[in-house]
């Protein structure tokens, strides 16, 4: 029985660094260089997907794991069928199979291994960086903002991975995080700030670092951290929502909460209005900026992570992963530091896309938790 789990979790770290390396290498500039990067991104899906395979064929299973495995897995061909793009289908079956295979691995390890992996992974890029072998683009925006990319595609990508880092280290760390610990990360944060200028990913890591600090040897009660849990959850993934469909810009209130989101929620609701919302999501071809430009014209982009899931995966995932995270909550699975970290998460994805992008959140792994794992044995695994 141990052999087992030894080699399920060395196929599962295995699969999931596979997964990681290729798709976080796909998001640098090494791109422009070596354009065959997204062809080994699309192979190495699939080479995780049958590692993923292999390492659940050696598991034994219960049947309300087979029937969850099997419902998961129909979801997921179910929606990579509509949107009707290779690259979107293995993405949303790799994903999912990396959640659903997260049973019988100790969660402590799953975060300790991606927060290492990314962390190698900034520093190989900012090396490559330094010895000019990819560039730093520069991005001037409107009103003169002056934005590098850190040698990343998008000029906000670093900052994100750098905001998740944050959370994860915050999340494992809980109220052992020391001072010196708070302000090494406030002060790389800072970093990225100034460079990209992205400040929804700094502002957010630094209330992370605050909070998390003031109460990390407080204890709230569960009713308290349950009622707060559910109430910022479900508000975190409705509100985005019903703001960017009832957006009007002839109202005051949406043209100025609009500009505060530099334009989000007119790309949503131009979006939703394209589109449409669909039950198992549909094929959108995003209309991204093009490098080392502020050209908009064509951009068509939906940076919220609920509102983007829904009108991309459809409403039955958007509601998968709501109830997921809402069982978790009321089975009491969450600290109080876990869960203002959480929150933070919440809010952040309110208004940035990386909530079920594995490669900046390792938490979204936690659907697959409270599906397979009761409550003690997370805990257990955890601390």
């Amino acid at each position: 029985m141990k052999i087992t789990i030894k080699l399920s979790e060395l196929l599962y770290f295995s699969a999931f660094f596979i997964w990681l390396f290729f798709n976080f290498v796909a998001q640098t500039n090494l791109v422009y260089k070596f354009p065959s990067i997204y062809r080994y991104r699309i192979i190495a899906m699939i080479v995780c997907i049958v590692i993923l395979i292999a390492k659940l064929l050696l598991e034994k299973h219960t049947r309300r794991f087979l029937l969850i495995f099997l419902l998961a897995i129909c979801l997921a061909i179910t929606i990579a069928i509509s949107t009707n793009k290779l690259f979107d289908g293995l993405t949303i079956i790799s994903t999912i199979m990396l959640i659903v295979s997260v049973k019988n691995i100790n969660f402590r390890k799953v975060l300790v291994f991606w927060s290492v992996s990314i962390f190698l992974f900034m520093l190989f890029v900012f090396i490559l960086l330094k010895l000019g072998i990819i560039e730093n683009t520069l991005r001037i925006q409107l009103g003169g903002r002056y934005r590098f990319s850190q040698g990343y595609q998008f000029v906000s990508l670093g900052a994100n991975y750098l905001f998740h880092i944050t959370l994860v280290y915050l999340y494992l760390r809980k109220n052992r995080v020391r001072f010196l610990e708070i302000m090494l990360l406030g002060i790389v944060n800072y970093y990225f700030y100034i460079n990209t200028d992205t400040k929804s990913a700094f502002f957010l890591s630094i209330l992370a670092l605050i909070v998390v600090y003031l109460f990390r040897n407080k204890e709230l009660n569960q009713r308290t951290l349950k009622v707060t849990g559910i109430i910022v959850w479900t508000a975190g993934v409705i509100v985005p929502v019903v703001l960017t469909y009832f957006y009007n810009p002839s109202i005051k209130f949406f043209q100025i909460l609009n500009t505060t989101l530099t334009g989000r929620l007119s790309l949503g609701h131009k979006t939703m209005s394209l589109y449409g919302v669909d039950l198992f999501g549909q094929r959108i071809d995003w209309e991204l900026q093009q490098r080392s430009t502020s050209v908009f014209d064509n951009y068509l982009y939906v940076d919220s992570s609920f509102v983007n899931i829904l009108l991309h995966y459809g409403v039955i995932l958007l509601f998968v992963i709501w109830l997921s995270y809402y069982l978790l909550i009321k089975r009491g699975y969450f600290n109080t530091v876990e869960m203002l970290v959480f929150i933070v998460l919440i809010l952040h994805s309110m208004f940035d896309p990386q909530f079920f992008e594995l490669m900046y959140n390792p938490l979204l792994l936690l659907i697959g938790v409270s599906w397979t794992m009761d409550r003690h044995k997370y805990q257990e695994g955890l601390n």
